[in-house]
């Protein structure tokens, strides 16, 4: 730990006096050089030794900003989810690669003596890995001056300007974490990449039926099946690793009469580990908006236009999240890193002093990793029966010439969140050698410079049900 980390365990301080003190204590410019306050008295004598040198305002402020909300012991706002999202530190330039293996193949004994120099065959395991990259760089900023700091020690009320300087700045970065993986949870959930489960007939079922139909699922979960991640894993998560999001009003109407007594008890018996969320339809979409927001030279938002590939939720996806009752993700589903640009800190805080205004704008940045696993269990329930209904194919007639590579796009239409994956597969019309073309699993035809065919029929089949699909015809020529 260098001269200028603060300790904060088990940091509990009530009154600006106490506050003035251990900001001294903690900073060797200031604790060399000036007294602590007395009990009692006023703390603008020393506020006024602090303004008026600014090598000890700078030190002071400094350590204002490193100790941030954990002086603050009142009123501040923690993101609920935390302690399942937030997966710790990478250093600069560090990348997350998530790597999974399946379990292994298996053969018949009897079958296999037929093949004896099969055992020295290379067996290549089914190893998976998906990279995650840095998508996530926000700052926040706010601004004190000079004034706002002789009044805070003059009128005795250091806290206020603790609040000042770092409450919305830090809140802002805790509430927007929050948004920010709530908005991913229902992107997987309206992708259908998270395994729907319908309660059905739920007006006409006592609350007991409803959480035994959800301790079911949960029970499931803790076996082995390629049933519950979009990757087809046969993945198992035993209950300790298994959270339970449920919304506030689900947990108010349920809670005394079921999840009090049987299903998320807090003693031994306890399945999942319950978490509360503000409702599956309930987002801050202004809020998201200023998050993603692209901006102009001048700082200006720029209308409809976002960054690091955020989708706006649409008034009817948001209505087809009011149907969701609860989901279950597995420890692992968030992956969210964070970037220590300067320090193992969470967060970088930066000041810049105007010496024309006497005016200090403070920054807060938060770089990092936003993410969630393909490979991770989850389930979400619903009220709907999840199926597809459509499948249509984008663009649905084409003309082209030979040596061309075209991308088509699924619209896959569904109820209860079912699966939107699609199967691409060609039939060709025409064909008068071995020259084919081909489409890859993203919807990407190429068509060779030699090629012999007429035409081409590009079929997307529902991953889901097989008897769903869409066409397109492409014309060569």
């Amino acid at each position: 730990m260098n001269e200028n980390s603060v300790s904060l365990n088990n940091l509990n301080v009530q009154t600006s006096p106490e506050l003035l003190s251990y900001i001294i204590n903690v900073t060797p410019e200031l604790r060399d050089n000036i007294d602590l306050p007395v009990q009692g008295q006023s703390i603008a004598p020393i506020g006024k030794l602090i303004m008026n040198n600014n090598r000890y305002k700078n030190a002071f402020l400094n350590t204002v900003n490193l100790i941030g909300l954990t002086v603050i012991t009142r009123n501040h706002w923690e993101n609920p989810w935390k302690k399942f999202t937030d997966k710790g530190q990478l250093s600069y330039g560090q990348q997350v690669r998530e790597i999974i293996c399946d379990i292994a193949n298996v053969y018949d004994y009897n079958d296999q003596l037929q093949y004896e120099d099969n055992f020295i065959k290379t067996e290549v395991p089914n190893v998976l890995s998906y990279l995650h990259t840095i998508n996530y760089q926000k700052f926040y900023k706010t601004t004190t001056s000079d004034a706002q700091m002789a009044m805070a020690f003059e009128q005795g009320d250091l806290f206020s300007l603790v609040d000042q300087i770092v409450n919305s700045l830090y809140e802002g970065m805790e509430y927007d974490d929050y948004l920010v993986n709530k908005y991913m949870l229902a992107r997987r959930i309206l992708d259908g990449t998270i395994t729907s489960v319908q309660i059905a007939d739920i007006e006409n079922k006592t609350d007991r039926d409803v959480v035994a139909e959800m301790k079911g699922i949960s029970n499931d979960l803790t076996f082995r099946s390629p049933n519950y991640n979009p990757a087809g894993l046969r993945k198992a998560t035993s209950f300790e690793n298994q959270f339970a999001i449920v919304s506030t009003k689900f947990d108010a109407k349920f809670s005394t009469n079921v999840l009090a007594t049987s299903y998320f008890r807090s003693d031994a018996e306890m399945k999942a580990q319950l978490e509360l969320c503000d409702g599956f339809d309930n987002f801050d979409t202004g809020r998201l908006a200023q998050i993603f927001a692209k901006r102009d030279a001048n700082n200006e938002i720029i209308p409809d236009e976002y960054v690091d590939g955020y989708v706006p939720l649409t008034e009817e996806e948001i209505t087809s999240l009011k149907t969701v009752i609860a989901c279950i993700v597995g420890k692992d589903f968030f992956q969210d890193y964070y970037y220590g640009i300067d320090d193992a800190s969470e967060s970088t805080v930066k000041d810049f002093y105007n010496p024309q205004t006497l005016k200090r704008n403070h920054f807060l940045h938060k770089w990092g990793v936003v993410s969630t696993s393909p490979y991770e269990n989850a389930a979400v329930f619903t009220t709907e029966k999840p199926a597809v209904t459509t499948v249509s194919v984008t663009p649905n007639t084409i003309s082209t010439s030979k040596h061309a590579s075209l991308q088509f796009f699924a619209d896959v239409e569904t109820t209860g969140f079912a699966n939107k994956a699609v199967k691409w597969s060609i039939e060709e019309t025409g064909v008068s050698d071995n020259v084919h073309a081909s489409i890859n699993s993203a919807g990407l035809l190429t068509i060779p410079a030699d090629y012999t065919g007429t035409s081409i029929t590009v079929t997307a089949t529902s991953i889901y049900d097989d008897t769903k699909s869409g066409d397109a015809t492409v014309t060569i020529v």
